[in-house]
């Protein structure tokens, strides 16, 4: 039964307090209608619990803005919202509409820097992230004593003579829930064996992100990707007010898994609220790895928890060490992403002995 400011109702209980379910949990279409997004899909979704949430379908159904209570959890770049149509490919121009947001997809044939591959060009973190989802559906409903709110979509990868890879993606939560699942299927639609690669960038900004802040991963080996980040890496877990002039710190992190098999990372923030945690659970066999991006600059002030299907590139080093994820015809794989948020002491002291131990 759902807990509920303090009640613990029954689905009949519930209904004779309101007209209709959306006074407490909903999912609502809308359009954008003004600025770089104009024209694109939204959809709006709260859960009763005090988190809020939209989902982009025209943006690989990757969630924008996500609040708790009103305060703002996800990371959201001065780009805004922008709409698909106005992606630029080329290098790193991709940051010209990465609006942050709590998910963004990076995808499916290419993530991390731009890069050249037997004559294909491939611009930072690839398309996915600019690809409109097709069939996709909002529905909310009981399931037994559970009100569940799901949007489903497809969203493909095609190109005439390259190969066309399918993301089938379902995002669930539920009535007093303060988690979001994301339940991925990609697929090769072609006939020819394709690189596959996955990396889901969820962006946490402030308030969570602060001095106060530090992140929570069981490492089992992490590297820096740059000469700077490297420089720093005993703080990698430790963050720093907004400073002139520094540097982005990208870490390459291999997690151990606990007991369940799963991988887990958090950016916790004890001073916020009383306590205040944001943790990504993920299935460790199909995204072994994860990158931690910590940008600590004025204006751009972000931790990115990343978990990833393979190292970042160069493409022919993973394929030189046999570390290139690739799917043959009809093949299929399977993830799961959890993002879950954690109020007060108690729930932060869970979280910790749950990724650290002890």
């Amino acid at each position: 039964m759902p807990d509920l400011f303090n009640q613990s109702l029954t689905p009949a209980q519930l209904a004779e307090r309101v007209g209709r379910m959306d006074q407490v949990a909903g999912a609502r279409p809308f359009i954008f209608d003004e600025g770089p997004a104009r024209g694109m899909r939204g959809i709006d979704v709260w859960t009763g619990s005090g988190l809020a949430f939209t989902v982009l379908p025209d943006r690989c159904l990757d969630i924008g803005s996500a609040r708790l209570g009103g305060r703002p959890i996800a990371w959201e770049s001065s780009t805004g919202p922008v709409s698909p149509e106005r992606f630029d490919p080329d290098g790193f121009r991709w940051l010209r509409s990465f609006h942050g947001g709590l998910l963004t997809t990076c995808g499916l044939r290419h993530f991390g820097a731009p890069d050249t591959e037997d004559g294909e060009t491939w611009g930072l973190h690839g398309r996915a992230a600019h690809l409109s989802a097709e069939k996709v559906a909002a529905d909310c409903a009981w399931d037994g004593d559970v009100y569940r709110i799901r949007i489903r979509g497809h969203v493909r990868e095609a190109e005439v003579f390259k190969p066309t890879l399918v993301l089938e993606r379902t995002i669930t939560t539920a009535l007093g829930s303060r988690t979001i699942e994301v339940a991925d299927r990609v697929t090769n639609a072609g006939y020819a064996r394709s690189a596959a690669m996955l990396l889901y960038h969820v962006n946490l900004g402030w308030p969570l992100v602060s001095e106060s802040s530090r992140l929570l991963v069981n490492v089992a080996s992490v590297s820096g990707v740059t000469d700077f980040a490297e420089s720093n890496i005993r703080t990698h877990c430790e963050f720093q007010p907004p400073t002139a002039g520094i540097e982005e710190m990208c870490y390459q992190i291999v997690p151990r898994a606990g007991d369940d098999g799963l991988a887990r990372a958090a950016i916790v923030n004890p001073d916020l609220d009383g306590g205040l945690g944001v943790s990504v659970t993920w299935t460790l066999d199909t995204l072994p790895q994860m990158a931690e991006w910590k940008m600590m600059g004025q204006g751009t002030y972000v931790v990115g928890v990343e978990p990833m299907n393979c190292p970042f590139p160069p493409r022919d080093a993973l394929r030189a060490r046999g570390e290139m994820p690739e799917l043959d015809p009809g093949e299929s794989f399977e993830t799961t992403v959890a993002i879950g948020l954690h109020r007060g002491t108690d729930e932060l002291a869970d979280l910790n002995a749950t990724i650290l131990g002890g």
